[in-house]
């Protein structure tokens, strides 16, 4: 491997552990600390470019292959309306800058998969994020006994029954709970699977930590997406897994705090605030179908809309749709919705097409997983903006360049 590439490779996982690591509000001269690890790894690849002509050529091979796959048609699609809406949006500067984050999903997502495309590579990019993983989940632990990391403000927010809503090192508890959501079904697999007794014994104990983590944020919704993961997983794998973690689940209910927080799934009261900002966003809908109010732009109309159609909740400003598929629909149209759904719809048959053809063990169960924890994930943004939260959807698009890194390896040996 050239200078180069190493330098981009070791760039790369600095930036998949560093990122959910540090704090969105450490900035320097200004920018957050976490954009400048973007621009770092922006830099390393153009570095790589400039200086390797092996891949200068793999760049020219890899952009054909990008705009000829569906999968990433159906991005560039999507993106290219992103920046269409900004000539119509309210808040163009908002519209720019959803946009360009969505770039760093989608450079990330190149990055990795056409130049990381070996299984060694991505065990070790794996390995970096299941390592991060568990820090942040030992950050969790700490910070539901001590509150340290927790600002003043949110310990008052997100006090429940008694017991803090830990966040560790994310922004918000329910995008830490995103986040676990992401990692745990494939951590599950991967205790299932592994046969060395000191990794298996990590991985069951691993599992078990960020379980505790996902009780910890007190997530309605993520206590649903972890059932719904579990019958996917039942699906793919075996019914046992109702069974054995199911009953565990029944066991954690037996806790006060989080049978009260399942039965507030049926709280008429604490879902009226989502019904109404889903209602805005159908008004929104319905007023600009085809091209949307524009990126991001739903929170710059809510104020005019709620105002408009009596929908406003709890003297509530400026405020996101807590559903993602509500908010690329009433903000790019139709034609985002039917790329956005592309991108998932096509990203779930790859994750599946990997684990069904995937001779390596450690990736057929690590995919399996990832396939329910996707599933779970999509389901949550029902009633959240998940997929708009850098922090917690980068790991999405990690999950799914990784995979299909495997798949475009795969695919170039068979044709070599």
């Amino acid at each position: 491997m050239d200078l180069s590439k190493k330098v981009l490779f070791l760039t790369t996982c600095a930036y998949i552990m560093l990122l959910p690591l540090i704090p969105q509000d450490i900035v320097l001269a200004g920018i957050p600390f976490t954009d400048l690890l973007l621009a770092l790894l922006i830099f390393a690849y153009i570095v790589n470019l400039v200086m390797s002509k092996k891949s200068r050529e793999n760049f020219i091979n890899a952009v054909i292959d990008f705009f000829t796959d569906k999968l990433s048609i159906f991005m560039a699609i999507l993106l290219a309306i992103m920046f269409a809406s900004t000539i119509y949006a309210v808040d163009k500067t908002l519209a720019l800058t959803e946009s360009a984050r969505f770039i760093s999903y989608v450079f990330m997502y190149f990055v990795i998969k056409y130049e990381f495309n070996n299984k060694k590579q991505i065990k070790i990019l794996i390995r970096c994020y299941i390592f991060i993983s568990t820090v942040l989940c030992s950050i969790g632990i700490v910070q539901y006994f001590t509150r340290i990391g927790l600002d003043e403000k949110y310990i008052k927010a997100f006090l429940f029954e008694g017991h803090i809503k830990i966040s560790s090192t994310l922004s918000h508890p329910n995008a830490y709970a995103g986040y676990l959501i992401l990692i745990i079904f494939p951590i599950v697999m991967l205790s299932i699977y592994e046969k060395n007794k000191n990794k298996k014994i990590f991985y069951l104990l691993l599992s078990i930590l960020v379980f505790t983590n996902i009780l910890m944020t007190y997530s309605r919704n993520a206590l649903l997406g972890f059932a719904l993961g579990l019958v996917v997983l039942a699906l793919l794998y075996s019914i046992k897994i109702i069974f054995a973690l199911g009953g565990f689940g029944v066991l954690i209910l037996l806790i006060p705090s989080v049978f009260q927080r399942v039965q507030d799934i049926h709280n008429s009261s604490q879902n009226e605030a989502r019904i109404k900002l889903w209602k805005t966003a159908l008004m929104m809908i319905k007023e600009h179908p085809i091209l949307g109010v524009g990126n991001g732009n739903y929170v710059t109309q809510y104020d005019t809309y709620i105002q408009k159609y009596r929908l406003d909740y709890n003297s509530y400003t400026h405020y996101p749709a807590h559903n993602s598929y509500l908010k690329v629909q009433s903000e790019l149209g139709i034609v985002g919705i039917v790329s956005f759904l592309g991108i998932i719809v096509t990203a779930l048959s790859r994750v599946r097409k990997l684990y069904n053809t995937a001779s390596d063990k450690f990736n057929r169960a690590f995919y399996m997983g990832v396939m329910a924890s996707m599933v779970a994930f999509l389901f949550m943004n029902f009633s959240d903006n998940l997929f708009f939260v850098p922090k917690t959807t980068t790991f999405f698009w990690f999950l799914l360049a990784t995979a299909e890194a495997l798949l475009h390896s795969e695919s170039s040996n068979i044709n070599s």
